[in-house]
C-alpha cells in the first residue's frame, strides 16, 4: 500500500466521512485545507519589503556609517540576501532563528513596527488543498472506493 493512499485511508476513517457516499467523501476530500509554512521568495520578500517602505530604510541603514555597529551588519545582511546579485540566494526560511534575530534587532531599533514584524512573519504561511500536502491527485470516487475496500468499508 502506498504512502498517499495511507493518508487517504486515515482520512476516510474519521467519522466525519463515515456516513457520505463516495461521491461526497471525495468532494469534501478535495475542498480541505491544510496550513502550512513555506519558504519565501527573495523577489517576494523585497516587493513586500517596497510596499511597507522598508527596503529603502533598510539600504540608507546599510550605507551610512553613523548607524550603530550591529543595527547596519543586520541591514547590510538583510540587503545582501534580498538582493543576492549572484542569484544564489533564492528563497528565505523565515522560520530559522537567525531571521527572528534579524527581525527583532530591527523592532528594538524601532526600524519596524511590531505589526510590520509580525505581517513579515505571516509572509511564510501558506494555505494548500490536503491532497497536494499529501501527495495525492484531485480525488476521484474510484480513489475512494479502493480506500475503502482497504478500510473493509462500503
Amino acid at each position: 500500500m502506498t504512502t498517499d493512499l495511507i493518508a487517504l485511508i486515515a482520512e476516510l476513517s474519521k467519522p466525519e466521512y463515515s456516513d457520505l457516499t463516495n461521491l461526497q467523501a471525495a468532494q469534501a476530500i478535495n475542498a480541505k485545507t491544510v496550513s502550512i509554512r513555506k519558504q519565501v521568495s527573495t523577489r517576494d520578500l523585497k516587493e513586500w519589503l517596497i510596499e511597507q517602505g522598508l527596503w529603502a530604510k533598510l539600504r540608507i541603514a546599510a550605507n551610512t556609517e553613523s548607524t550603530l555597529g550591529t543595527l547596519r551588519g543586520v541591514c547590510l545582511s538583510i540587503v545582501d540576501w534580498v538582493d543576492d546579485s549572484a542569484g544564489k540566494v533564492q528563497s528565505v526560511d523565515l522560520d530559522r532563528q537567525s531571521v527572528g534575530q534579524m527581525i527583532d534587532a530591527l523592532t528594538t531599533a524601532g526600524m519596524v513596527t511590531q505589526s510590520q514584524a509580525a505581517a513579515f512573519m505571516s509572509l511564510g504561511n501558506a494555505t494548500v488543498s490536503w491532497t497536494s500536502y499529501n501527495g495525492l491527485p484531485e480525488v476521484g470516487i474510484g480513489l475512494v472506493i479502493n480506500a475503502r475496500k482497504q478500510m473493509g468499508d462500503k
